[in-house]
C-alpha cells in the first residue's frame, strides 16, 4: 500500500517509523532542517515542500496514493491537501485539525474518503477517561466501548504480589493479558508471578472494575479535585471536560497573557498566575488537598517537577504530558503517577481509522512495544469455525476477551469465533503481520 504522510513533525515521524515496515511511504515536509533530520533515517521516500502544492503532491506519486495522512501542525495545509488528494481519487484521507472550529463546518470535508482527527480533544478525552479509573496508569476501550484495558502498577501491598498467575485461578471478568518489568513486555503464562513494580494490563468490562480491584487489593476514593498547570489549549480542554463531571478544577499559568485569557474563556474556573514548579503558587492553589495534579505545558522536564513538587505538597496522584519517547520509563518509575503523549494517543487514533489489516481498533503500547488490536470476524477469518485451541495462534499473540453479539467473555480453548465477533488481540509487534492474515 502507498501511503503520503504529509508533515514530519511528532505524529508523522512516528506514523512513517511504524507504517514504514509493511508499506511504501512518502514524507512530505516544507521545513529545511526538519526535512533534513528526517532525511536518511527511515527506509520511506522524503520530498521538500508543501504538501498543498499540487506540484508536490503529483511529484509524491499522489494518483497512485492509497491513503492520504495530512498531519502536518497547520490545519489550512492538511484540508486543502485532503479536498485535493480527494479530487485526485485517493479513498482514504485523514486530515489533522488542530482548531476545533473547523469540525463546525462539516461541509468542508463532507465526504466520507476523508476522516478528521482533532488531537486536542483526542488528548483530553484520554485523561478524562483515565480519571474515571483512578487507581489505573493507562486506560483504553474497545468493542464500543464494551470492552475496557487497563494498565496497573502491582503494588508491594497487593495480595496477588509474589504469586504465579496460576494460583489466582482462572479470569472470570478481567484477564492479564501482558506483563511490563523494567521497560520490557511479555505475555504472561499461568508460571508468571507477579513483582512490586511490575505493570499488568488487564482486559474486561468497565462495569465488572470492582472485582478487579478486590483482585489487587486497591482502595481507591473519587476524584473531586484537580490543578492544572499550563493553560494551553490542552489545559483548558481537559479543565472543560473535567469541570462537566463536577471536578473542582484549578488552573496555574505563568504567561499572564494567557492567563488572563483562560479566566475570560473558563469563568467558572479558579485562574493562578504563576509558576507550576513554585512551592508557593501551588500551595496557593490548595495542592495539599488536591487530588490530582496535572502538568500540560510544552516542557517535560518543567512537567515532571511540578508533579514531583506537587507530590511532596501533599498531591495524591499526578500526571503529566511528555512529548520525548525515552522519557515514558524514567517518569513512571521516579514517583509520577501517569504519563500520557499527544503523539501516542493521536496515533493511536489515526490507525485505528486506517482498518488496516482488517483491525477495527489498535492502540500502540509503551511507545510501539506491543499493540492491541480488535478484529471483526467476517466470512473471509481463517478462523471462523475453528475452536480457538486448534487455530495455531503466532507466539507473541493471546486473544483476551471477545464481544459476541451483545456478551463479553474470556474465551477458552473451546470458543469457534462465528461471523460478527470481536476479538481483543494483545500483540508484541513479531506477531502483528500473522495475526493480519489470520483475522483480517
Amino acid at each position: 500500500m502507498r501511503i503520503i504522510i504529509l508533515g514530519a513533525g511528532d505524529i508523522g515521524v512516528f506514523l512513517a517509523k511504524n507504517l514504514s515496515k509493511d508499506h511504501d511511504i512518502v514524507v512530505i515536509e516544507k521545513n529545511k532542517e526538519t526535512f533534513q533530520n528526517i532525511q536518511g533515517t527511515m527506509d520511506v521516500l522524503t520530498l521538500l515542500g508543501d504538501g498543498d502544492n499540487p506540484h508536490v503532491l503529483d511529484e509524491a506519486g499522489l494518483e497512485d496514493t492509497d491513503v492520504m495522512l495530512a498531519v502536518s501542525g497547520d490545519d489550512k495545509t492538511n484540508i486543502l491537501a485532503s479536498m485535493l488528494s480527494h479530487s485526485k481519487g485517493v479513498e482514504k484521507i485523514i486530515a489533522r485539525i488542530n482548531n476545533p472550529e473547523y469540525l463546525n463546518y462539516p461541509q468542508l470535508l463532507n465526504t466520507p474518503f476523508i476522516s478528521t482527527v482533532n488531537p486536542v480533544s483526542i488528548f483530553a478525552d484520554n485523561i478524562t477517561n483515565l480519571i474515571g479509573a483512578p487507581f489505573a496508569v493507562k486506560t483504553e476501550t474497545f468493542g464500543r466501548g464494551k470492552i475496557q484495558m487497563l494498565k496497573i502498577i502491582v503494588d508491594e501491598q497487593s495480595p496477588i504480589v509474589n504469586k504465579k498467575l496460576s494460583e489466582l485461578g482462572p479470569p472470570k471478568a478481567w484477564i492479564f493479558v501482558a506483563v511490563s518489568r523494567d521497560g520490557e513486555i511479555s505475555i504472561p503464562t499461568g508460571d508468571t508471578m507477579l513483582e512490586p513494580g511490575d505493570c499488568i494490563f488487564a482486559l474486561g468490562k468497565p462495569s465488572d472494575v470492582y472485582s478487579l480491584k478486590d483482585l489487587l487489593g486497591v482502595e481507591e476514593e473519587g476524584v473531586n479535585s484537580v490543578v492544572i498547570v499550563g493553560a494551553g489549549k490542552y489545559g483548558k480542554m481537559v479543565a472543560k471536560k473535567l469541570s462537566k463531571r463536577g471536578i473542582s478544577v484549578k488552573l496555574i499559568e505563568m504567561d499572564s497573557d494567557r492567563a488572563e485569557a483562560a479566566a475570560i474563556e473558563l469563568p467558572e474556573l479558579s485562574v493562578f498566575r504563576g509558576d507550576g514548579n513554585s512551592a508557593d503558587t501551588l500551595k496557593e492553589a490548595g495542592i495539599s488537598s488536591t487530588d490530582y495534579l496535572i502538568a500540560l505545558t510544552g516542557d517535560d522536564e518543567n512537567n515532571v517537577l511540578s508533579a514531583l513538587l506537587a507530590k511532596s505538597l501533599g498531591a495524591k496522584k499526578s500526571i503529566v504530558l511528555y512529548t520525548k519517547a525515552d522519557y515514558i520509563n524514567v517518569i513512571e518509575s521516579i514517583g509520577v503517577s501517569r504519563a500520557l503523549s499527544v503523539r501516542l494517543a493521536t496515533a493511536n487514533e489515526i490507525l485505528s481509522f486506517l482498518h488496516l489489516g482488517g483491525v477495527a481498533h489498535v492502540v500502540l503500547v509503551e511507545e510501539g512495544k506491543a499493540e492491541v488490536l480488535e478484529f471483526v470476524i467476517t466470512s473471509g477469518s481463517r478462523i471462523l469455525g475453528t475452536p480457538l485451541r486448534d487455530c495455531k495462534f503466532p507466539k507473541g499473540a493471546l486473544v483476551g476477551i471477545v464481544l459476541s453479539g451483545d456478551g463479553v467473555i474470556i474465551p477458552r480453548g473451546d470458543y469457534t469465533a462465528v461471523e460478527g465477533d470481536r476479538l481483543i488481540v494483545f500483540a508484541l509487534p513479531g506477531a502483528v503481520k500473522d495475526l493480519e492474515k489470520m483475522l483480517g
